[in-house]
């Protein structure tokens, strides 16, 4: 598994444009395996999630590999 980041903006349900920036782990085919954050400028609602997942996998292309995960945790990870 590889941990990605990517930041898209969107229009919340509401209409409210909003910058959202997403940490998620992929497998070695980038395929999508679940966020382990969230963070926005403005409220996303339960509407907005159900999409997310979507815009972020559409745009593999633009992801940011921040690191390996491995299995293991060696001392410079402690």
């Amino acid at each position: 598994m590889m941990q990605y980041t990517y930041t898209i903006e969107m229009d919340n349900e509401q209409g409210t444009r909003c910058r959202v920036a997403v940490a998620f782990h992929a497998d070695s085919f980038k395929r999508f395996a679940g966020f382990t954050s969230i963070h926005t400028d403005v409220p996303i609602y339960d509407e907005d999630l159900a999409h997310l997942e979507q815009f972020v996998a559409q745009a593999k292309d633009k992801w940011v590999v921040t690191k390996p995960l491995s299995s293991t945790i060696t001392n410079n990870e402690l």
